[in-house]
């Protein structure tokens, strides 16, 4: 398995309608406003409760935040589907079916973020911190 993406990561540097037309590093995508792509899993439980994770102490962006069930940038190459699979496995050790939600677009330091979203529904004693500098806690939420 491949370590999660680093600052040195290549990923695609995308155009406006979401195309690869390069790579970039990922330290460097805000610095040049490059266009990129991320997944974001909302993971469920049996019950219907929403799994959160709070973002890791040392976190350059939203440290100590709640934020999606995972989520992360594609490396270069990478499908959108394939990298759901790989940070679900990475931040909390799952391997499980995702069924796609949609797609979105959003403005991110004057890039444009492109952000596919999938779900899942597990048990609620399966997910655990695999990644623990990167996440510092995760919680199922009831949301009706």
């Amino acid at each position: 398995m491949m370590a999660a993406p680093s600052a040195s990561t290549l990923i695609d540097r995308v155009d406006e309608y979401d195309r690869p037309i390069g790579v970039v590093e990922r330290r460097a995508v805000f610095e040049q406003h490059a266009n990129f792509r991320v997944v974001h899993i909302f993971v469920f439980d049996t019950m219907g409760r929403l799994l959160l994770q709070k973002l890791g102490r040392k976190r350059e962006r939203n440290p100590l935040h709640w934020g999606s069930s995972v989520a992360g940038y594609l490396y270069a190459g990478e499908s959108y589907h394939a990298a759901a699979h790989r940070r679900l496995h990475e931040e909390l050790g799952l391997e499980a079916n995702l069924d796609p939600v949609g797609r979105t677009m959003m403005i991110d330091r004057g890039s444009k973020k492109f952000i596919m979203l999938f779900r899942t529904t597990v048990s609620a004693n399966e997910p655990r911190i695999a990644e623990t500098d990167h996440i510092e806690d995760i919680r199922f939420w009831g949301i009706g």
